[in-house]
């Protein structure tokens, strides 16, 4: 594992304010000035993540808490945007947030491991206020429009899905971008089966995966669905967004989410399209390492 800057171009003082975790071929890069958010995840140069030439504010991936009704929007600046405190702990960045009026403070986890070729994510939420608080983990990936598919089961009392087409077949959910009927944002809410969440951007011959503790139906916080995809008003962007348990925090107490992160190239023969057995296939194997 190295923490040095690949060689991604930027400027200086962009460069200042942001620290790698590299193994092999993959490249992560976090922005500790920008509430410790995710801008970059590559492989040999190759980027899945949108930049904030895409979008001002929405970019990268960050960790926000859910439901989002406790907030409305914007959300909360001292955990999403203002600057993280950064320490190291062996081969793991640790990135800490202010705490913010809610009572609820951030820590972010990351270390890269070379060995399984992924990026492992901790996210702990603490509550540093007076009260009890009911929250939950909840993080957003943007990436480029392309094919996302996941597991799924069926459920009642979801939230209802505008995002469309989404197709499902053979216990897949698959979302193909469709930039045409995006002219306003657009969202599916779904409950995910086997913990993880994959993505194919535009053009790309890489296969992006999360991988996440499933949550189940009665788990997940009020007015959300445990695997979530927003597609953005007039198409700039996709939300890749899964959410952990919802939990009663008593002053004091924090929960823990862990997440990894993998991005594969795929195989020359592999075809990118709705229901292709192989990229689920794939997928699988590359959540079960």
């Amino acid at each position: 594992m190295s923490v040095t800057s690949p060689s991604i171009p930027m400027h200086g003082a962009q460069l200042q304010r942001l620290q790698w975790l590299v193994a092999g071929d993959l490249a992560l890069g976090v922005d500790v000035a920008k509430g410790g958010r995710i801008v970059s995840f590559s492989r040999n140069g190759e980027e899945i993540l949108t930049p904030a030439s895409v979008h001002p504010d929405n970019y990268g991936s960050t960790l926000w808490d859910s439901p989002q009704r406790t907030w409305d929007w914007p959300p909360r600046p001292v955990l999403d945007t203002q600057p993280y405190l950064t320490s190291r702990e062996g081969d793991t960045l640790v990135l800490e947030s202010g705490v913010d009026p809610s009572g609820l403070q951030f820590t972010k986890r990351i270390r890269a491991e070379p060995s399984a070729e992924r990026i492992e994510l901790e996210y702990r939420i603490t509550n540093r206020g007076d009260a009890p608080v009911h929250v939950a983990p909840w993080e957003v990936t943007r990436t480029t429009g392309g094919l996302s598919f996941f597991p799924f089961e069926a459920a009642e009392g979801l939230p209802e899905t505008d995002l469309h087409p989404v197709i499902k077949q053979d216990g897949i959910c698959w979302y193909p971008f469709a930039p045409a009927v995006l002219e306003k944002g657009r969202k599916l809410f779904e409950l995910g089966r086997e913990g993880w969440l994959a993505h194919v951007g535009s053009g790309q011959r890489l296969l992006f995966v999360k991988t996440f503790p499933v949550t189940p139906l009665e788990s997940f916080a009020p007015g959300q669905g445990a695997i979530e995809i927003w597609g953005h008003d007039d198409a700039l962007y996709v939300e890749l967004e899964n959410h952990g348990p919802y939990v009663q925090l008593a002053p004091g107490e924090a929960l823990s989410y862990p997440v990894c992160w993998y991005l594969e190239p795929l195989p020359a023969e592999l075809r990118v399209g709705v229901g292709e057995p192989g990229l689920v296939a794939l997928a699988r194997r590359i959540a079960a390492r």
